[in-house]
C-alpha cells in the first residue's frame, strides 16, 4: 500500500498578536516572578490586564445609547444575552483611536460587574518582571487615580488600572 500523499494546507502564517498567545510560557516556566499580563491599545496609550480581569473579546457590536450618560459610555451592549455597558476610553486618556486598527470590544470583569472597553486591534500577551515597573509618567488626572502598576517593556510603558473604579469614576 503506497503512503498517503500530503498536501500542505497553504495557510498564511499568525500575526504577531496571535503567535504570542499561541507560543508556549517559557518565559513564565523559567521565571516564577514573572508577571503575566494581557495588553491592548486604546489609541497610543498601552494598557494591561490580568487575564482573570478580562473575560470576552468581540468584534464591536450593535451600541445602543442611553440619554442623559457621560459621553465616555457608549451605551449598552447585548453579549450572549447579558447586557453590559460600553466604554469609550479615548477621551480619558487623551487620546485618539487608531485609524488602521479594527476596533473590539474587551469585557473586564465577570458576570454582573462586566463592562466593555473599547480597544484598538487585538490584546496580546505580556510578561514582566518585577523590575519592569516604574513610577508612572504625569497621566490625565482622571486616569492618574485608577493607575495601580507601571511597567515598561522597550520603550513602552504600560499601564495597569483598577478598571473596576476607573470605571466607576466614570458613571458617577
Amino acid at each position: 500500500m503506497p503512503a498517503p500523499f500530503a498536501l500542505p494546507l497553504g495557510l498564511p502564517p499568525l500575526p504577531p498578536e496571535l503567535a504570542a498567545l499561541t507560543a508556549p510560557a517559557a518565559a513564565v516556566e523559567e521565571n516564577p516572578n514573572a508577571i503575566v499580563r494581557q495588553g491592548f491599545r486604546i489609541g497610543h496609550m498601552r494598557l494591561a490586564a490580568p487575564f482573570a480581569t478580562t473575560s470576552e473579546l468581540v468584534e464591536m457590536p450593535n451600541v445602543y445609547p442611553l440619554p442623559r450618560m457621560p459621553a465616555n459610555l457608549l451605551g449598552l451592549v447585548n453579549l450572549h444575552g447579558r447586557i453590559v455597558p460600553l466604554f469609550d476610553l479615548a477621551n480619558l486618556f487623551e487620546t485618539t483611536h487608531l485609524p488602521r486598527e479594527k476596533r473590539m470590544v474587551l469585557v473586564l470583569g465577570h458576570g454582573n460587574d462586566a463592562a466593555g472597553v473599547v480597544i484598538d486591534g487585538l490584546p496580546r500577551r505580556l510578561v514582566f518582571t518585577p523590575d519592569d515597573q516604574i513610577i508612572p509618567p504625569a497621566l490625565p488626572a482622571a486616569a492618574a487615580t485608577a493607575v495601580t502598576t507601571t511597567y515598561l517593556q522597550g520603550k513602552d510603558a504600560w499601564f495597569e488600572f483598577d478598571y473596576a473604579q476607573l470605571l466607576d469614576h466614570l458613571v458617577n
